[in-house]
């Protein structure tokens, strides 16, 4: 199959998709959708009566945009088959044009089911995804056991991308999509243990031990979960500097410690509402992060008066 294109805007793409021949892939009611920050033109049009996405992209002198296109289109057929249309679209093809007119640039597209939209514009936001609706934490717990199939030896790749606009809610259930820097990946999570949420340390509400530990050796699986906040965190960012949560022992002490980088045109009320909020949460939590304690610290002096 063949496609065509002299001029890469969106009036052209769409001539392009809408034209038919026997060696084409033929569509309808193609709509653009918008464009990637990898130069890739979404559209949503019909295949058959059927809603699918197509990715277009052009290649422009030493432009990576179609080769990585491609790249895509071999993950999906050598690793993501397993889970066409149960939680990754459909592959329907990889269309690609090579002009030997050097006025014209070289193009290609894939061609994906349709798999609804992104269900979150924050990871974790994925707690409390349509808990009334689903089931709570259903759809959260449902997208931790699809990334953790996708490292394990069955399919054995990592994503490069986990992020919430590549987690569409289909029917109800986690479709992961754009997978243009995945790669192969022997994941250290799966040695000598079937990962799943049971078998996996810590668990849900523990403290996340620092990324290297024995029972978290993959940075993508690590990255994940501290982003849905599926575990308390070992450590916090405030003010641009990183505090193990273990030794925060109050609001002030906290505030003090950050106070002399603070900038004077800020207000400072803004820093110790943040020192409060982060005191609150590992005080809460202090037989977490304190398994020896006895008795948890009074809270002090929460008001910035």
């Amino acid at each position: 199959m063949s496609l065509s294109l002299k001029i890469p805007d969106a009036a052209d793409i769409h001539r392009l998709l809408c034209e038919g021949a026997d060696d084409r892939i033929i569509l309808k009611d193609v709509t653009f959708l918008k464009k990637t920050e990898n130069d890739s033109y979404i559209f949503k049009a019909k295949k058959s009566g059927e809603d699918v996405i197509v990715k277009f992209t052009y290649e422009d002198g030493e432009d990576m945009a179609i080769p990585r296109l491609e790249h895509e289109s071999q993950i999906y057929v050598d690793y993501l088959k397993p889970l066409w249309g149960v939680h990754v679209p459909k592959f329907y093809g990889f269309y690609l044009y090579n002009s030997s007119d050097p006025d014209e640039l070289s193009c290609a597209c894939i061609v994906l089911q349709y798999c609804g939209e992104p269900a979150v514009s924050d990871l974790s936001e994925l707690n409390d995804y349509r808990g009334h609706e689903y089931g709570i934490k259903r759809f959260r717990n449902d997208t931790i056991d699809l990334v953790f199939r996708l490292h394990s030896p069955e399919i054995g790749i990592e994503h490069d991308a986990l992020n919430a606009s590549h987690i569409l809610d289909f029917k109800g259930k986690p479709f992961l999509v754009d997978f243009g820097g995945a790669e192969f990946h022997d994941c250290l999570a799966w040695q000598d243990v079937k990962l799943t949420r049971d078998s996996m340390a810590p668990k849900e509400g523990e403290v996340l031990p620092p990324f290297g530990s024995p029972s978290l050796m993959c940075y993508e699986l690590f990255t994940f979960l501290k982003s849905i906040k599926y575990c308390l965190p070992s450590s916090i960012e405030y003010d641009g500097m990183m505090f193990v949560c273990k030794s925060i022992t109050s609001a002030a002490a906290l505030y003090e410690r950050a106070l002399k980088g603070w900038p004077k045109f800020r207000p400072a009320k803004e820093l110790w509402d943040e020192a409060v909020t982060h005191w609150q949460s590992v005080r809460s939590n202090w037989k977490k992060y304190h398994p020896d304690a006895v008795v948890e610290p009074p809270l002090g002096i929460i008001d910035f008066e």
